[in-house]
């Protein structure tokens, strides 16, 4: 007997709920028969499944058989036996039971932070399905776009296989949230994990487009597509980091549009009209760019877990790079337990878990009797533990009418949910002031509630006159 679809060595199956998980198996028989039962059984370190001996699970005709498995609980590493008369049989040496990943975007999801500053551990429970569509056990760095089949992802120049693991072993950079994050995961579920490998660098939204994928392989919507569907399998939840390349004038200004219609279509597409996805905020980038449209971006991505149901935005403006745009290896151990909360919330129903800080309200500029001057409060929503920041609070910008940054605020103060911006007298003179946090390219933002959620960049947005 030879499996041709369905399960592949090493493969993690999606769990679905205490149902377990299901798949639907196909492949073909050495010499022709009668038709025939086929029977399957599972074990785990050679003790079969309570239920899981010879089950009945399908049918051969002549030199095809097909079979359908349901109910297989979460865990592993799992060993199938699948047999028919006790004579023909194929055996899938080990698969898994529990939570798949789809990874996506561009290079900050790809992983481009500096190994020589540490990498994350692998671990025998968490498995990855390359680009170049093949179970594997997880480890930095996740993305080898050269190795996939698809030109959209290894632009003409595929890689072989031993090009492949030489780029593993060698390449400098390749630390990414993906690894930390299922190792978060496990701890948090106890199943094993998959991640489902689909990011490439320096890639803009118009390239994800979802009008493209009738381009299959020849588009990055076409390729991601691809992964998902051969796996069989549906996914627990989608991280998404991208945006980088959509910072010019002539993208910036349609990017909410574009990524409101990729989740929308990934989620028509995968026939997961629920599918959880999670979204990495832009950091920082520290170039010389006034054309520059970065902040319009991160405001495109802040607006839309007000538009989208079961989508989550996860900001990352405090934390460290490894170069002037890439998040840095050692961001990463906090980058990935913000999606890894984020996903314990809206995959896992965890009610322990808040939705990350969102920004709730702008006071108006309030004058203070006391000392002459005046103060705006600004407060955010899924605050744990109060804001905080280690040393003086930094990160918001005062601009007046033509968005020039304006030195008003002296001081601020924090309180539970609440900054209060202390401005000098001056700002009540001033009309059409608009607040920032994470002001231009490459701000100092510092603020976090106490499970180390960083609040996300917003504006310019308006403040009245009180």
């Amino acid at each position: 007997m030879k499996l041709l679809t369905g399960l592949s060595e090493g493969q993690v199956l999606q769990r679905v709920g205490i149902r377990g998980a299901s798949v639907r198996l196909a492949g073909t028989l050495p010499t022709p028969s009668e038709n025939g039962v086929l029977y399957a059984t599972i074990l785990r370190a050679g003790t079969p499944l309570v239920g899981w001996t010879k089950r009945r699970v399908g049918q051969s005709v002549r030199l095809r058989f097909t079979a359908e498995l349901h109910g297989i609980p979460a865990g592993g590493p799992y060993r199938l036996v699948l047999a028919r008369g006790g004579v023909s049989r194929t055996v899938v040496r080990s698969f898994y039971v529990g939570d798949v990943w789809l990874l996506a975007g561009q290079s900050n999801m790809e992983g481009c932070g500096l190994r020589s500053l540490g990498t994350a551990k692998p671990h025998r429970l968490i498995r990855a399905f390359s680009l170049a569509r093949e179970w594997r056990q997880a480890a930095d760095p996740l993305h080898v776009p050269w190795e996939s089949p698809d030109p959209a992802l290894n632009e003409g120049k595929p890689f072989t296989r031993a090009q492949a693991e030489d780029y593993r072993r060698t390449s400098v950079r390749g630390v990414g949230p993906g690894v930390l994050f299922a190792r978060e995961m496990l701890a948090r579920s106890g199943v094993p994990q998959g991640l489902v490998c689909c990011a490439r660098g320096a890639t803009r939204m118009d390239q994800w487009d979802p009008a493209l994928k009738d381009h299959a392989g020849g588009s990055l919507y076409g390729a991601m597509l691809a992964s998902m569907r051969a796996t069989g399998q549906p996914c627990a939840g989608v991280l998404w980091q991208q945006g980088e390349s959509d910072n010019a004038p002539e993208f910036a200004a349609a990017y909410g549009k574009r990524i409101q219609t990729l989740i929308t279509s990934a989620r028509r597409d995968l026939r997961q009209p629920g599918l959880p996805w999670i979204i990495g905020q832009l950091g920082r980038l520290v170039a010389d760019r006034p054309e520059s449209r970065w902040n319009l971006v991160q405001e495109e991505q802040r607006r839309l877990a007000g538009k989208i149901k079961n989508l989550e935005l996860i900001a990352t403006i405090d934390l460290p790079l490894d170069d002037f745009i890439h998040l840095g290896a050692t961001a990463m151990p906090r980058l990935a337990e913000r999606y890894a909360r984020a996903a314990d919330r809206l995959v896992y129903v965890n009610k322990n878990e808040s939705p990350a800080p969102a920004l709730r309200r702008i006071s108006s500029l309030t004058p203070d009797s006391a000392t002459g001057a005046a103060w705006i409060d600004v407060t955010f929503d899924h605050i744990v533990g109060g804001l905080r920041a280690e040393g003086r609070p930094h990160g918001f910008a005062l601009l007046d009418a033509d968005g020039r940054e304006l030195p008003l605020i002296h001081h601020i103060s924090l309180r539970g949910d609440t900054a209060r911006l202390h401005v000098v007298p001056e700002a009540l003179a001033s009309s059409k002031l608009s607040l920032s946090y994470g002001h231009g390219l490459n701000p100092y933002c510092n603020l976090t509630d106490a499970r180390d959620f960083a609040v996300p960049v917003f504006g310019p947005l308006p403040v009245a006159a009180d």
